[in-house]
C-alpha cells in the first residue's frame, strides 16, 4: 500500500473544505460506526480539527444496534474525542428511513447547540451522491433532484462528498482502522440498497467511473441551479412572515423562472424539505391570475399560498389557532408575530391618532388585553353611529380574508373590542374631555410587513 495514501485522502478532503468554505474546526460528527463516518472522524483529526461525536441508536436492529454504540464509544475513548450517544424510539413501517433521518438531524441540531459546535459533519461520499441522483431521476425529479446531495446545507457539511467509497476503504485499511457493517445495507427491500448493489455495478461495468461522473454532473447541476435561483430570487419579496411572489415580476419572467420562484418561496419557509410537486407549483402560479376575493391553497408541510389584491401571491406557514390573551401593559409587547409599543400619555395628538398604526384609548376604561379577532366580535367604530362585526370591518378595509383571523384586537375586561390593529377604534374607548390619562398604542411590526 502506498504510504502517502492517508495524506492524499486528507488532501482531497482539505480541498473540498476549501472549495465549499466548510468550517471543520469544531464539528459535531455523526458517526454510525460504518466506514464512511469512521473515516470522516479520523480524517478530521488528521486535519487538526477538534470534533465531538454523536452516535444515534435508532433501536431498530436489537443487539447489533447496541454493539454499534459500544464500538463508537470505544473508538472515541481511544481517540480522545467526546462522544454523545442518543437513542430514538422508532417504530417500523413505511417511510422509516426518512423518519429516522429527520430525527437524527433533529438530535444533531440539539446536541450541536448544547456543545457549542459550529457545524454538523456527515460522511456522505460521491457514491452517495450518484445513488441519490439515480433515485431522484426515477421519481421524476427536477434540477434540485439532479443536484443530488449538496456539500453544505445550513450548518450541515459533507467533507467526503468529493471522495469515492473505494478511497474511504483504502484509507481505513492503510490506518488499520476497523469499522462496523450494517446488515440492513444488504437487504433488497430498500431502494437505495438495490441501486448500490445491483444498478451501480452494472453502470460501472458499462461506463467505468460512472459514479464519479454522475457526482460530477450533479455538482455542475447545482451550480446551474444556484445561478437560476439567484435570478428567481428577484421575483420574491419577504414581508414579515410571508414570502410574496410579485405579480409584475412573475408575469414578465420566463416560465421556468416562475416555477423556480415558487419552489424558492416554499424552501424559505420549509428549508430542507422536498419541494412541492409540479401540479402544486402550477396551482400556486394560477393564484396570480385569480382576480377574485382571497383564495387559499394548502401545500405540504403546513404551508399556505394565498392570493392578494393586485395579483401578488403570499406563502406563509399555516398559523396554529391561538386562543391566548395577554394583558396590555406599558412597554414593548410581542404577540403572535406582532410588535406593539404601549405607553401612557397625558395628551392627545390628532395628527398622530389619524395614523392607522396608532390608537389612543381612555386608560381608565381598562385594563385592556390582547387577543386574536374572532367570529362574532363586534365593534362600534368611531363616528359610525352603530355597531359592525369586526370581520366585516376588516373586509370593508380590503384586509385579505386569510389575514383577518391573524389580526389582533384590544379588548376590555368584558371582552368588548376597543381597537382592531391597523384599523377601527371603538367609540366607547376614545379619548374625550373627561379623559385624564390616555394609553397610546402603536404597531411597530406585523407578520406581513
Amino acid at each position: 500500500m502506498n504510504d502517502s495514501l492517508p495524506d492524499h485522502f486528507a488532501d482531497r478532503v482539505r480541498q473540498t473544505a476549501r472549495r465549499y468554505r466548510m468550517d471543520l474546526s469544531r464539528p459535531l460528527v455523526l458517526v454510525s460506526g460504518g466506514p464512511d463516518s469512521v473515516a470522516l472522524l479520523r480524517v478530521l483529526l488528521d486535519l487538526g480539527g477538534d470534533p465531538a461525536v454523536l452516535h444515534v441508536d435508532h433501536g431498530l436492529r436489537g443487539e447489533e444496534s447496541r454493539a454499534d454504540a459500544e464500538f463508537v464509544r470505544g473508538l472515541c475513548t481511544e481517540l480522545g474525542v467526546r462522544c454523545e450517544v442518543r437513542r430514538l424510539q422508532l417504530r417500523g413501517g413505511s417511510g422509516i428511513e426518512e423518519r429516522a433521518r429527520r430525527e437524527r438531524y433533529r438530535l444533531a441540531r440539539e446536541v450541536a447547540a448544547e456543545l457549542g459546535m459550529r457545524t454538523i459533519a456527515t460522511g456522505h461520499t460521491a457514491d452517495d451522491v450518484a445513488e441519490t441522483v439515480l433515485l431522484n431521476v426515477s421519481r421524476g425529479a427536477g434540477l434540485r433532484g439532479l443536484g443530488g446531495i449538496p456539500p453544505i446545507a445550513g450548518r450541515v457539511v459533507r467533507p467526503l462528498i468529493g471522495c469515492r467509497r473505494s478511497e474511504v476503504l483504502a484509507y481505513l485499511e492503510r490506518l488499520g482502522q476497523p469499522y462496523r457493517t450494517d446488515s440492513t445495507n444488504l437487504l433488497p427491500e430498500y431502494a437505495r440498497n438495490r441501486v448500490r448493489l445491483e444498478v451501480m455495478p452494472v453502470l460501472e461495468e458499462l461506463y467505468p467511473g460512472a459514479a464519479a461522473n454522475i457526482a460530477r454532473m450533479a455538482a455542475l447541476v447545482r451550480e446551474d441551479l444556484e445561478a437560476l435561483e439567484k435570478i428567481s430570487g428577484s421575483l420574491l419579496e419577504v414581508r414579515g412572515e410571508e414570502v410574496l411572489l410579485v405579480r409584475e415580476e412573475i408575469e414578465a419572467a420566463h416560465p421556468a423562472l416562475r416555477r423556480h420562484a415558487v419552489r424558492m418561496a416554499y424552501a424559505r419557509l420549509r428549508p430542507g424539505s422536498l419541494p412541492p410537486e409540479a401540479r402544486a407549483v402550477e396551482d400556486v402560479l394560477s393564484l396570480s391570475r385569480w382576480g377574485g376575493p382571497t383564495k387559499t391553497l394548502d401545500l405540504p408541510g403546513g404551508i399556505v399560498a394565498a392570493s392578494r389584491p393586485g395579483g401578488d401571491v403570499a406563502l406563509y406557514r399555516r398559523p396554529v389557532p391561538d386562543e391566548r390573551e395577554e394583558a396590555l401593559r406599558p412597554g414593548i409587547v410581542s404577540f403572535c408575530g406582532w410588535t406593539l409599543e404601549v405607553r401612557e400619555d397625558s395628551g392627545f395628538n390628532v395628527e398622530d391618532a389619524a395614523r392607522p398604526e396608532v390608537a389612543y384609548l381612555d386608560a381608565s376604561l381598562g385594563p385592556y388585553r390582547l387577543r386574536m379577532a374572532r367570529e362574532g366580535d363586534v365593534i362600534e367604530p368611531l363616528g359610525l353611529g352603530g355597531s359592525k362585526k369586526v370581520m366585516r370591518a376588516m373586509m370593508d378595509r380590503k384586509v385579505p380574508r386569510d389575514r383577518r383571523r391573524r389580526t389582533p384586537v384590544v379588548v376590555d375586561e368584558r371582552g368588548e373590542v376597543a381597537w382592531i390593529f391597523l384599523g377601527e377604534l371603538g367609540e366607547e374607548f376614545k379619548v374625550g374631555r373627561r379623559t385624564r390619562k390616555a394609553l397610546r398604542l402603536e404597531v411597530k411590526g406585523s407578520p406581513w410587513r
